[in-house]
């Protein structure tokens, strides 16, 4: 496992006074904050002042926007850090889950007091649609899901619920999904209806859902007997990435079946695409193994290396 460490840049406590090329925004509890640099030199800036503080925050990977739930009212925003905050018209206040698709197009929620999922898409992208919103009755699971992804198109969305893994379509089609037992992490592919699904011991996908639904083997980890915390793809869907609670990270070429197996040196909280093969392990908090309570850890999956990401000078006194 080879770690590189970003160096450090000089940065202002504003947002604008940061320089450098942006690689994408970590979220920091109420705050989003942005991160500049290049591989092998960069930080995390300081926090974006957007007039509102948030209690949930999910990135797109296209690191254009975010979606967020306004801690006060509990509305839900897109975020476009340092220019706008937009109410999303008929979605719900205060879900409990938020997930995005792994091209940033389309989102999901969850509502645990109703049951329900709702579905956005048309998010903000190129030509900057409205979203739409629709929304899923799963009440009949009579559970909180542990995890839910959504298709770059909105028209699939997809859990992990105690009584198995299901997905919902346009047309308010219900598939209890064949899968293995035990499944704990979730993700579809870019721009394709297609999911990949991680238990602790392999990870398998189903293609074409709501068509042909097949099911196939992708890796056997058995040997390692992993926990994981997340999975996701490249942008090119060449490179699946998983990440246990104990900092191993399982990086499969799909196209070959094999994997390399390499330590972050942290606890992941999952795997969030930054664009590329470029993927955020954890946040800017203190649940890291190393001492700094503010070490960030990116994972490069095309060149399997862990990289450590320091918080600015401005934000630790003028330390390196």
């Amino acid at each position: 496992m080879r770690i590189l460490i970003f160096a450090t840049f000089l940065c202002g406590a504003a947002w604008a006074q940061v320089s450098g090329p942006f690689i994408g925004y970590v979220p920091d509890g109420a705050r989003i904050r942005p991160l500049y640099g290049l591989p092998a030199a960069g930080a995390i800036g300081s926090a974006i002042d957007a007039g509102r503080d948030f209690s949930h925050i999910a990135i797109s990977p296209q690191q254009n926007f975010a979606i967020a739930t306004a801690a006060d009212t509990g509305e839900m925003m897109v975020v476009k850090p340092g220019l706008s905050l937009t109410i999303i018209n008929g979605a719900g206040t205060n879900p409990d889950i938020l997930a995005i698709s792994p091209h940033g197009s389309s989102a999901a929620l969850w509502f645990p007091s109703l049951g329900h999922l709702q579905a956005i898409s048309g998010l903000p992208g190129v030509s900057d649609p409205s979203p739409s919103v629709r929304t899923i009755d799963a009440s009949f699971l009579n559970a909180s899901p542990l995890a839910i992804a959504i298709s770059d198109d909105g028209q699939w969305a997809a859990g992990l619920w105690p009584a198995g893994v299901y997905a919902f379509g346009p047309n308010n089609e219900v598939i209890a999904l064949q899968t293995d037992p035990g499944v704990v992490a979730l993700a579809f592919f870019h721009n394709r209806r297609d999911l990949a699904l991680t238990t602790s011991t392999r990870v398998t996908s189903i293609v074409d859902i709501g068509g042909a639904t097949q099911g196939s083997v992708l890796y056997d980890y058995s040997t390692q007997s992993l926990s994981p915390r997340g999975i996701a793809l490249s942008f090119d869907n060449r490179l699946a990435v998983i990440a246990d609670s104990a900092g191993r990270l399982v990086n499969i070429a799909l196209a070959s079946g094999t994997a390399d197996i390499v330590d972050c040196g942290c606890s992941p909280t999952g795997v969030y695409g930054l664009g590329g093969a470029l993927f955020r392990l954890n946040g800017t908090g203190s649940s890291e193994r190393s001492s700094s309570k503010s070490e960030l850890k990116l994972f490069d999956a095309a060149a399997g290396a862990v990289l450590i990401v320091p918080p600015a000078l401005a934000e630790t006194g003028g330390r390196p």
